[in-house]
């Protein structure tokens, strides 16, 4: 009897769509944090929307279920195949295909690599205002069906607000282009939104229309020195105040620094003495010397307010992507210092000091981890990072893993948050969505994947159990 690799390739008739190669099938089958992992009979790499809808017609054809895979950087379990499951990548769908100066959209294919789209876009003189530590990988119909976030949520907002028009294929093989470049298109149900967010399980995106803008004049950066935690929602309101184009607001605690450090001996502390956390600092402003004078007195007010003690200003661009490097190589160290139980949630900006807090408290009370805490302040965004010590095994480890999701998630829904701030839901949380959901939240998701994938074709698994 012929495998499925065969079957499908037969089917399709195209030379190299269908790997099946073991070594190859492999570099598709594990996620980001090497947490999910499971074989695949083969995977599909085709070129253009036409060939995913034929992909999806095959796989619906001989009873297979598919995983939709972007760039693989999710941290969910999402994106890899958990039941033998075909995985569909989008890799090859790479081109950026138009650019409209008047309305400053630009027209894509999802394996678009965003560093791509911004390289792009900053030869245009423009620039796309989503930007997260994984932009040298991930890629933009990933993005969208998980609705990423990222370090400037605070003055653009995620994924959402960004598309214009999409194009998907939907479980059936159907085509469902709207390729849209208007902001203004009263027309009905704005069926996007249906597909943005949805984690690949409604419909395979395979084209966007997103809207950039004009590169600011000119980015300041700075980073802040906090001798405590307990003010930072004063510190928010304050900077929200007096930095009119605040873009980004990040905290890094003193913990997550030590481990950067750690991991890049050659590393140093930003500041002479060691501080409780960190903050960096990101304001668009107008070009020339004024206008960052300006930029140097407001902040200079924050400083004499006693909530920041110490800062650094970058005066190049070097210096600038230095203060960043101290963000984004945190995320790098942890992924490369150990196995991590990673949880992206949201409070209120007022209860951070004291979630921070509890963070640490269950971490220490779980024995065996080391709790590493670092965000997006501007919006609540928390990345807790429970690592695991060298004093504990991999199977303990992993054993601390629910109970410890149960307590962290059950004390963010206490406080009115949100268990996945930009994440997703994926495998890892979908027990769990009943601390953000509701019942009847929950059912109507539900119902929509039954009514749009009545067999369970497109990411079984993710959001609800497969039936």
């Amino acid at each position: 009897m012929a495998s499925i690799a065969e079957r499908l390739s037969a089917e399709l008739g195209r030379p190299g769509l269908v790997l099946s190669a073991p070594e190859e099938v492999a570099a598709y089958t594990t996620d980001w944090t090497h947490k999910f992992s499971s074989a695949a009979p083969c995977v599909l790499r085709p070129h253009d929307t036409e060939e995913v809808a034929d992909c999806v017609r095959a796989c619906r054809k001989f009873g297979l279920a598919l995983v939709p895979q972007g760039g693989n950087t999710g941290l969910v379990g999402g994106s890899v195949p958990r039941a033998g499951e075909v995985v569909l990548s989008l890799t090859r769908l790479n081109k950026i295909e138009s650019f409209d100066a008047a309305s400053a959209t630009v027209q894509v294919q999802a394996g678009v690599v965003l560093q791509a789209l911004h390289d792009d876009l900053a030869a245009r003189g423009h620039v796309f205002p989503v930007d997260l530590g994984a932009r040298g990988s991930c890629q933009i119909g990933g993005m969208i069906a998980t609705n990423a976030g990222g370090i400037k949520v605070l003055r653009y907002g995620h994924m959402r607000e960004q598309v214009l028009g999409l194009e998907v294929v939907l479980a059936d093989g159907t085509v469902l282009s709207n390729l849209n470049s208007l902001k203004k298109n009263n027309t009905g149900l704005d069926l996007k939104h249906v597909f943005i967010g949805s984690e690949g399980m409604l419909g395979i995106i395979t084209r966007a229309v997103l809207q950039a803008r004009p590169a600011p004049h000119a980015v300041q950066t700075a980073l802040l020195a906090l001798d405590t935690r307990d003010r930072l929602p004063e510190l928010l309101a304050l900077l929200r105040e007096r930095l009119r184009g605040l873009s980004s607001l990040e905290i890094i605690t003193r913990d997550s620094i030590a481990l950067y450090k750690e991991v890049e001996t050659e590393a140093r502390d930003p500041f002479n003495q060691a501080y409780p956390a960190c903050v960096i600092v990101e304001e668009e402003t107008g070009r020339g010397e004024a206008a960052r004078d300006g930029f140097l007195e407001r902040l200079s007010g924050v400083i004499e307010s006693g909530l920041a003690v110490d800062a650094v200003v970058a005066e190049s661009d070097a210096q600038a992507q230095s203060i960043w490097r101290l963000r984004d190589g945190v995320t790098e160290a942890i992924g490369r210092a150990g196995l991590t139980h990673k949880f992206d949630v949201t409070v209120p900006p007022e209860a951070l000091p004291a979630f921070l807090d509890r963070m640490e408290q269950f971490g220490d009370e779980a024995g065996g981890l080391r709790t590493l805490l670092f965000g997006h302040l501007g919006d609540g965004n928390v990345h807790v990072n429970m690592m695991q010590k060298p004093e504990i095994t991999e199977d303990e480890f992993y054993a601390k893993g629910p109970a410890l999701a149960e307590r962290i998630y059950a004390h963010v829904a206490e406080l009115h948050g949100s268990i996945s701030a930009e994440h997703g839901i994926g495998i890892a949380k979908r027990d769990y969505l009943h601390h953000s959901r509701t019942i009847e939240e929950i059912e109507l998701m539900r119902g929509l994947k039954r009514l749009m994938d009545p067999d369970g074709v497109l990411n079984p698994g993710v959001l609800f159990e497969t039936p």
